[in-house]
């Protein structure tokens, strides 16, 4: 590879990666989830108080769901809102009632839907979830490994465009400087 070659695949290697990359931020936007309804913070919700989670089961429920009050994607574990306090109470009466964290959280998503739970379930058209970043790495590195190539096919030939004429053998000059001699000398008579 020359130097010349390499200097230009350096300064555009950067910019590759940078186009890559907002390609990939633009991407991964359209695939954020859309906000609650209801979620403009701040209005109307009174965040006050302390979250007093009393056990450890307490604990894993309370972390594995959302508010729903329209916090920006807050766990029970977290929010201090009212809603939250009251969604806490209902959930402890259903614990002391019997009730298994699994069994809770399945009534919880039935009644706030999947967007409820604070890490999608591993099922259904959610795997698209856990799927969409890996097929955006991969789509990526295609991507960059594409480019190179191009540029690589393009450096190449710009290379061997600007490579000079080969020159001709030894022999074949010797003989056409010869026979040029010859032409000269018969002029000359």
């Amino acid at each position: 590879m020359t130097t010349d070659r390499r200097t230009r695949l350096r300064g555009l290697a950067p910019r590759a990666l940078a186009l890559v990359g907002a390609g990939l931020l633009a991407g991964m936007s359209l695939l954020a989830p859309a906000p609650a309804s209801g979620q403009e913070i701040g209005l109307g919700m009174d965040r006050t108080g302390t979250v007093g989670i009393q056990s450890d089961t307490e604990r894993l429920l309370f972390w594995s769901l959302l508010c729903t009050c329209g916090c920006p994607r807050e766990t029970l574990g977290t929010c201090t809102c009212g809603f939250a306090h009251e969604r806490r109470r209902e959930l402890r009466s259903e614990l002391g009632g019997g009730k298994t964290v699994e069994q809770i959280q399945a009534w919880y998503v039935k009644r706030f839907g999947t967007q409820a739970l604070a890490v999608p379930p591993d099922t259904g058209g959610s795997r698209a979830l856990y799927l969409a970043p890996l097929f955006a790495i991969v789509a990526g590195a295609g991507l960059i490994i594409v480019t190179l190539r191009r540029w690589q096919a393009r450096g190449d030939a710009d290379a061997a465009a600007r490579k000079p004429a080969p020159a001709q053998k030894a022999g074949e000059n010797d003989a056409y400087d010869a026979k040029l001699d010859d032409e000269l000398r018969n002029l000359d008579e």
